[in-house]
């Protein structure tokens, strides 16, 4: 039987070579050394052929390396607690006060936050396993908070939390990951009361259906989402709905449809200009990239022009949205068949997409090279 680390492996077009490779790259970040290539061919091959079961230190190495999780790598923990030490435990860690602690809140807050701005200059794969300890650590908190006055803000952080460590995870090519995560978004925003949260977590569920190939369901769930949030949220928010919908229907071919959703977006833009909630990291020029995109999507002639105008006003920092706009403009250009300058834009994505380790974009790349 294949092991998750080979399949993990192989899904990635890597060679034991290049595990090793990313494995010292990972260790090294750590300030830690590592045993010959050739310790480290002989440990990988144990472990692909399920003869060896890699200890907590690999285990956190191969994490890091293929921005998957314990479960998707196929590790089992072993340990059992005893009966007394988890009532004890629980007896500790209960929290029976009626309000929230204001002083844990800002610090759960501000994780989230810090890694949010990091994430989308630097990329994912140095901080996927911070955010999923981050996310299993407010978890903690709402589980052992015994009063929904208390527990309810602790779920909203939960929920902001959880929803990004699903993008960071999507963006590396760990979808099983990425629906957990947004499922556990989904659930803390519902008990947190927070219909804002919940539609935006849904609405990133489209996302994997649409990964995985099912545009149509994709289309869907968003349309769902859409119809059933639109009226109950702010205006930001609204905003971004529309145009998450818009491409969802546009992934799926259904153009008047997906029209009549950028309409609504655009329509909603100047609430873009108010106070929006710190994960809708979403202005007036991301708007107008994610039209763009989705105008790319409908091959409509007049995507270009909107894209060029994006990449003069988006900020540099965005390094994962700098490489999708890149690949919008391949795709743009290859639809109107000129090649190199596609090729350049390519070369580009490419590029950004390796310096913040973004699976996803590389892999769209990919695809987009085989039809030049």
């Amino acid at each position: 039987m294949t092991s998750r680390i080979k399949e993990a492996r192989r899904q990635r077009e890597w060679s034991q070579a290049r595990l090793i490779s990313e494995l010292e790259r990972v260790a090294a970040r750590g300030g830690k050394g590592l045993p010959s290539r050739e310790t480290l061919k002989s440990r990988i091959s144990r472990w692909e052929n399920n003869h060896a079961t890699p200890d907590e230190y690999y285990r956190r190495l191969l994490r890091e390396a293929f921005g998957l999780d314990d479960y998707e790598l196929g590790f089992v923990d072993g340990a059992v607690e005893q009966v007394a030490t988890a009532v004890e435990e629980l007896r500790a860690r209960l929290v029976t006060s009626r309000k929230a602690d204001p002083e844990l809140l800002d610090a759960l807050a501000a994780q989230t936050e810090a890694i949010r701005r990091q994430d989308r200059q630097y990329g994912a794969r140095p901080l996927l396993e911070q955010m999923r300890a981050h996310v299993a650590n407010v978890e903690q908190h709402v589980c052992h908070a015994a009063f929904d006055a208390c527990r309810q803000p602790l779920a909203q952080l939960l929920a902001d939390a959880a929803a990004l460590a699903a993008w960071q995870a999507l963006d590396l090519g760990a979808t099983d990951q990425a629906w957990r995560f947004f499922e556990t978004a989904s659930r803390a925003a519902q008990q947190a009361g927070d219909p804002q949260l919940y539609a935006f977590s849904r609405m990133e569920q489209a996302h994997v259906l649409s990964d995985l190939a099912s545009a149509g369901v994709a289309a869907e769930l968003a349309t769902s989402v859409w119809e059933h949030s639109n009226k109950r949220v702010s205006l930001p928010m609204k905003c971004w709905l529309a145009a998450g919908t818009a491409e969802m229907l546009a992934a799926a071919n259904e153009q008047a449809h997906a029209r009549q959703m950028i309409h609504l977006s655009e329509s909603a833009v100047d609430g873009l200009r108010t106070d929006r909630p710190p994960y809708l990291v979403f202005d007036p020029t991301h708007l107008e990239r994610w039209v763009g995109h989705t105008l790319t999507l409908l091959a409509d002639g007049s995507a270009e022009a909107r894209l060029r105008q994006v990449q003069a006003d988006m900020d540099a920092s965005f390094t994962r949205a700098g490489a999708g706009l890149h690949l919008d403009l391949a795709t743009v250009l290859l639809q109107k068949r000129r090649v190199d300058q596609a090729i350049w834009e390519l070369d580009c994505a490419e590029s950004l997409a390796r310096q913040v380790g973004s699976r996803r974009q590389l892999d769209r790349a990919r695809r987009l090279r085989a039809t030049a």
